[in-house]
């Protein structure tokens, strides 16, 4: 019989301590993220916000790594000011493209006019730090685009490529759309088919008929529809 054995992710690469006991803030943690499809890396989010920011965008985009906190850029602020930043994320796509974001909620950004700020951010990042830096907040994704994201990655830390290989066989040969429910039912793996359903969702091999959360009730049809 085989036996599983529990390899710990990898440490945070955060520069700063973010306090998992602050009562200003909700911290998260995860260990499900998989740099370059490797070992499991330890991710910390200073916010609810900051980790559906990090799921909604490895959920849409091809993200090979990304470092939370990492090390501060200094800066001359409009007073003319140096001053020092600690952006929350940095991520490196599959192409190689680096990509700095800073998360607030929106009202918190308008009101510290926070793109003001983070031009002057962007302005003296090095080359090899990052090439551009946004913003992100909770007006550029929907509630149900985050709650599937955040499924999407614990489903992403295990692979099973003969569960994947019997879904995308299923999806090929769909004619009419289907329940969620059905699909698996066909598939007939047990619950090693709904993980896998999820992900061809995202991979394109299925398609869902209308937005929102991911269900058993779901009509999908072959994504090459």
């Amino acid at each position: 019989m085989k036996t599983d054995i529990f390899v710990a992710p990898r440490a945070s690469r955060s520069t700063r301590n973010l306090s998992e006991r602050s009562r200003a803030r909700t911290y998260v943690e995860t260990g499900a993220f998989r740099p370059y499809g490797g070992a499991s890396q330890k991710v910390k989010f200073d916010s609810l916000g900051e980790f559906d920011a990090f799921v909604t965008t490895s959920a849409i985009y091809s993200v090979a790594d990304m470092v939370e906190q990492p090390s501060s850029i200094e800066y001359v602020d409009a007073e003319g000011r140096s001053r020092h930043k600690v952006i929350d994320q940095v991520y490196i796509f599959a192409d190689g493209t680096k990509v700095g974001a800073e998360v607030k909620p929106a009202a918190r950004a308008k009101a510290q006019n926070l793109e003001e700020q983070l031009s002057f951010v962007a302005a003296a990042m090095p080359p090899e730090f990052a090439e551009t830096l946004v913003l992100i907040t909770e007006e550029n994704y929907d509630q149900w685009e985050a709650l599937n994201a955040r499924r999407l990655l614990a489903y992403r830390r295990e692979d099973d490529p003969e569960a994947a290989s019997i879904i995308a066989g299923l999806a090929a040969e769909l004619e009419l759309p289907v329940k969620i429910r059905d699909l698996i039912a066909r598939a007939a793996i047990g619950g090693r088919a709904w993980p896998e359903v999820f992900k061809a969702i995202y991979a394109g091999v299925l398609r869902p008929l209308e937005d929102g959360i991911i269900d058993l009730e779901m009509l999908v049809e072959g994504g090459s529809k």
